[in-house]
């Protein structure tokens, strides 16, 4: 009997915390990562170019970056976009292709950081390097290992969002 109630109970809350996050008032302002959702994708111009990027601007987008992916098409990217100013840390956990990182304040370009190579087959995540700007920074640039030098992305070059 006591099985039995123990399970209600868990099968009543499981119902009530759904109901909570499909309530028309908050699933518009949660970020349901069980869900699958499309992707936010925009134009970033570096000086005079452009690419397409996908949009990470939520917790869990920036937390998922572009691991698992086997590739990344040569004119696309993914912007990280940060609330405020910080240093702050990544890695390649989940990567299989070599990825540069493009540092960006107040949209200018403040650091580059190329060729970064992808984890050893098995590497265990806590051998994984950590690699943060020189400065503190708002958003992040990931692209193909040497594009920034191929499009000739420069320290100082101004970025915008479109």
């Amino acid at each position: 009997m006591k099985k039995f109630t123990v399970q209600v109970l868990l099968l009543l809350g499981a119902i009530a915390i759904g109901l909570f996050l499909y309530s028309p008032n908050t699933l518009g302002t949660i970020d349901l990562p069980f869900l699958p959702q499309s992707p936010k994708i925009a134009n970033l111009q570096i000086n005079n170019m452009i690419l397409k990027v996908e949009v990470a601007d939520t917790p869990t987008k920036r937390s998922k970056g572009l691991g698992g992916r086997t590739s990344l098409p040569q004119d696309q990217g993914m912007l990280f976009i940060f609330d405020k100013a910080d240093k702050y840390p990544f890695w390649m956990k989940g990567l299989s292709f070599p990825l540069d990182f493009v540092w960006i304040k107040d949209d200018k370009v403040v650091d580059i950081l190329p060729n970064i190579p992808p984890p050893v087959p098995n590497q265990k995540d806590t051998d994984l390097p950590v690699y943060s700007a020189k400065v503190e920074i708002d958003k992040v640039l990931e692209i193909n290992g040497g594009m920034a030098q191929k499009l000739n992305i420069q320290v100082g070059d101004s970025v915008k969002l479109q």
